[in-house]
């Protein structure tokens, strides 16, 4: 195993396991979020996935990546907690709040409003699967392995996931920045 912290963690370290858990809970968080809007659900998954780390710290020596590890244990949880409940639900909703430059500002109220819904609407055209594939791909910078082992699916379906979400977005999206483009060259000139 090259990675130190699980190494640490490995040998009984407390305050490495203590920052491996800060690191990560934010992001599991953000992540459980697409699946459901039940943070007591989330939180409880994070926390089995650690304390089941901690239970399981001498056989860590097979982890070759941590990261995908993590990801791994914490989805499985998840889904396995949100189907006992009987209600798997991906929220569409839980995307952050972007800050716009100064630019942007300027431009009306309206404008804003209505460019949201537009990239809201492209954004909810994209399946469950899509909208986690790209989640895993480019905000976790996991690897297209990584991601179709969490998917549960084939290398050549995660690229294929990929690159018809991507075309969606982006046939969707080019429309609305063209136009937002044009206002603002419009408001410049």
């Amino acid at each position: 195993m090259d990675n130190p912290v699980f190494q640490h963690i490995r040998n009984g370290d407390v305050e490495a396991y203590s920052g491996l858990y800060k690191e990560y809970y934010r992001r599991f968080y953000n992540y459980g979020r697409k699946f459901t809007s039940n943070t007591h659900l989330i939180e409880d998954s994070i926390q089995e996935v650690f304390l089941d780390l901690w239970k399981r710290r001498e056989k860590l020596s097979h982890v070759d990546s941590p990261n995908f590890y993590l990801y791994s244990s914490f989805r499985y949880v998840l889904i396995k907690k949100i189907r006992q409940h009987d209600k798997i639900v991906f929220n569409q909703s839980a995307e952050e709040d972007y800050e716009f430059s100064i630019e942007n500002v300027i431009v009306s109220k309206e404008l804003n409003e209505e460019l949201q819904v537009k990239l809201q609407k492209a954004i909810k055209t994209l399946t469950g699967r899509q909208l986690e594939a790209i989640f895993l791909k480019f905000y976790e910078g996991l690897s297209y392995k990584e991601v179709a082992s969490i998917l549960n699916i084939s290398v050549k379906a995660t690229y294929k996931i990929m690159a018809r979400s991507l075309l969606a977005l982006k046939e969707k999206v080019m429309m609305l920045l063209l136009l937002f483009e044009y206002l603002l060259l419009m408001l410049f000139a």
